[in-house]
């Protein structure tokens, strides 16, 4: 039946309207859908009725669906599907825990494997970017799909009229480090790292240089916490625990303390206004310790003069690699040819920590997929984990040559 709220709320997506189904709903291969959450009461007038997915899947393939859960921030009773449901959950507008996309694939393609008849149902919210980040390292996984761009392409073909499947760029760096690891048979290892310094260049725009810029530092699990704050206002670092540098066209912040990272990081940064304290975010992006320290996004350079001989590479990003700032078409906060460089120092093995993980091996292409390849053209597992910040730099005079308050 036509809906023309449904329609509205599903924006570029694609829908299946037909035999009877208007549903946020593709097929993505014939045997793995994306859809949109399965909602109750006033929410399934616009976004599909739990009881209309129910009435698909249940007449589409009846005893033979399997549904994913990707939200962190939400779920439904899983006995309206029979008990069909498991979850791999992570929040909204971010990648997964590395940690969680290769048992994902695996219970997937065991799923699949087990009777030809089976498909996988997997959403989210809008059943678009997790959903997506997720069905792309299945590709990678099950040798459908040889590169993340193809896969992230072909997924954006299925799912959208517009191409555009999944475009947070941190989410799309995820399904490259999948497809690092997929490629390269690499072990995974949460490996530890300090950041040393971020660089960026040309400086992003701030109102008559009254505005002063915030980094904030953030690692998705386990739960750790070190704030270099004593006040609410203007918090004080300690002494010598950042030094802010302007020049050659470009604004860098050197740590010299930073508390041990490991896994998935998040970075922000913000520009906050001296006169009304009003924050407003620049950009941020997360990426992996693992990948940087083995060099796989990342390029080794020399360590810095003041520092230990320890192994160093530097994360280099585009404006259009950063979240949020991807959207800045305009260029009213970075310019088009605004980068940001992340120096990271390896630290050395000895160095306790936990966080071991297994190689993303594909499984032999005699078995790949419990499906044929797609052959159309290209036009701790459910972590739930809390991010939780780990260091906070504020250089309140960007315009000075070293500053002391954070």
């Amino acid at each position: 039946m036509h809906n023309p709220i449904k329609n509205m709320v599903s924006k570029r997506r694609k829908r299946y309207i037909q035999d009877g189904f208007n549903l946020d709903l593709a097929y993505i291969t014939e045997r793995v859908i994306a859809m949109g959450f399965p909602a109750e009461k006033l929410e399934g007038v616009y976004r599909n009725h739990i009881d209309e997915v129910y009435r698909f899947l249940e007449k589409k393939h009846k005893d033979h669906y399997r549904i994913y859960n990707l939200c962190s921030e939400r779920s439904y009773d899983s006995s309206k599907f029979h008990e069909r449901v498991v979850r791999y959950a992570f929040d909204d507008h971010t990648p997964p825990n590395m940690e969680l996309i290769l048992p994902f694939c695996e219970d997937v393609h065991s799923w699949l494997n087990a009777d030809p008849r089976n498909v996988a149902a997997v959403h989210c919210k809008a059943g678009k970017g997790r959903t997506g980040t997720m069905i792309c390292c299945y590709l990678l996984y099950s040798q459908q799909k040889t590169t993340a761009d193809e896969a992230l392409q072909f997924y954006g073909t299925k799912r959208t009229h517009d191409e555009k499947g999944v475009t947070i760029p941190s989410q799309r760096r995820y399904v490259e480090y999948f497809a690092a690891l997929v490629r390269s048979r690499l072990q995974y290892t949460a490996t530890k790292v300090h950041i040393r310094e971020l660089i960026m260049s040309p400086p992003p725009t701030v109102n008559g240089g009254q505005c002063s810029l915030e980094l904030t530092v953030s690692q998705a699990a386990p739960p750790l916490k070190v704030r270099f704050a004593t006040k609410v206002e203007f918090p004080q670092a300690p002494a010598g625990c950042h030094e802010v540098r302007r020049g050659g066209g470009a604004v860098s912040v050197a740590l010299t303390h930073c508390t041990p990272l490991w896994g998935d990081v998040r970075v922000d940064v913000a520009t906050k206004t001296k006169m009304y304290m009003r924050k407003e975010k620049l950009f941020h992006f997360w990426f992996n310790t693992f990948f940087l320290a083995a060099g796989a996004d990342a390029e080794p350079v020399p360590a810095p003069p003041d520092s230990s001989n320890l192994e160093t590479f530097k994360l280099t990003l585009n404006k259009w690699q950063l979240d949020d700032a991807h959207k800045d078409k305009q260029h009213k906060l970075c310019s088009a040819d605004f980068k940001v460089e992340l120096i990271v120092q390896k630290l050395p093995s000895s160095s306790k920590f936990t966080g071991a993980g297994r190689a993303a091996t594909p499984p032999s292409s005699s078995a790949s997929s419990g499906s044929e390849a797609d052959t159309e053209p290209d036009s701790h597992w459910d972590s739930g984990a809390r991010v939780e910040r780990v260091g906070r730099y504020r250089p309140l005079s960007p315009d000075t040559e070293r500053a002391q308050n954070t």
